[in-house]
């Protein structure tokens, strides 16, 4: 049987949401393994954007944290001139103005570089009070949300035909493309709106190794185990550390019963995450601290 425990990098296409990109992976993960496998995501995107979901499967669902902190990389459109109600081609128009000329967009896109400070749009899924913000929005019962600090690491100009610009943006979780479309048009003495996203990478994922929901095949396109983590670690090497045991301690972890030092084949000298293996099969996430060892997960 498919080890089902795993990350698969899906290409999302543009007019779908991402719940519904997600349909065709459980049907054929619950074929595969003869009962319902739990899905999620690590990342929305909007129905008309498009490109990386990391999505993961089994239980590798409980590292969804560990994946929504990495950075993020995007291709955007920005249409100037016009602004809409939920700062994306889906929204009702709300202003019209004069688009700003390239001269005036270059000198301000130098204040989105860095760390800045972006409020995130009402329509979006951002938690307010244990519900979804746009769901509040739709009621009319939300006029902004609190601003939150962010950091562009890069913002490059790749093109311009007026009123359209397009952009690659490199920024830390929890920024908003259409903020900064809203924004960088108000900071112009303009307006504008997000007309195309595309998001190129996850942290060390990024689209060149993505399939599509139609192409998805269970046996070869998750990545499962070890290899996850290797491209964890080499994107982020102090987020997890690898650790083996012997194959005699395997029933014991899988049972989750109390770790320590003796059960691994190296003694675990540092405090912080381990991912545990024997002989190449993926046994649980842990955690050492003041050299005490607690389970994260798992995956049995």
């Amino acid at each position: 049987m498919t080890d089902i425990n795993g990350i698969l990098l899906l290409n999302k296409p543009a007019g779908i949401t991402s719940f519904k990109a997600l349909g065709n992976i459980k049907k054929l993960l619950k074929e595969e393994q003869g009962e319902k496998v739990k899905v999620g995501h690590t990342g929305t995107l909007d129905r008309f954007a498009e490109g990386l979901l990391v999505v993961l499967t089994g239980k590798f669902t409980k590292l969804n944290p560990v994946f929504t902190d990495f950075d993020k990389v995007y291709e955007a459109e920005i249409k100037f001139g016009v602004s809409t109600e939920t700062l994306d081609p889906e929204g009702k128009i709300t202003e019209t103005c004069m688009p700003p000329d390239i001269e005036i967009i270059n000198e301000k896109i130098n204040d989105f570089r860095g760390k800045i400070s972006q409020r995130p749009p009402i329509f979006s899924a951002v938690h307010v009070d244990g519900e979804r913000a746009y769901k509040r929005a739709l009621r009319g019962e939300l006029k902004e949300l609190p601003v939150r600090e962010i950091t562009i690491y890069e913002f490059e100009i790749i093109g311009w035909e007026k009123p359209y610009l397009r952009c690659r943006i490199h920024c830390s979780k929890g920024t908003y493309i259409r903020s900064i479309a809203r924004d960088l048009g108000k900071a112009c003495g303009s307006c504008a709106h997000l007309t195309e996203l595309k998001r190129l990478s996850v942290g060390p994922f990024s689209t060149d190794c993505g399939v599509s929901d139609t192409e998805f095949n269970p046996k070869t396109d998750l990545i499962t185990g070890r290899s996850v983590f290797h491209r964890i670690t080499e994107f982020n090497p102090g987020l997890f550390r690898l650790a083996e045991v012997e194959e005699k301690s395997v029933s014991w972890i899988r049972t989750g019963k109390e770790l320590s030092d003796d059960l691994f084949i190296d003694k675990l000298s540092e405090d912080g995450k381990y991912a545990i293996f024997s002989n190449g099969m993926f046994l649980a996430c842990i955690t050492k601290t003041s050299g005490q060892y607690s389970y994260i997960f798992v995956a049995a």
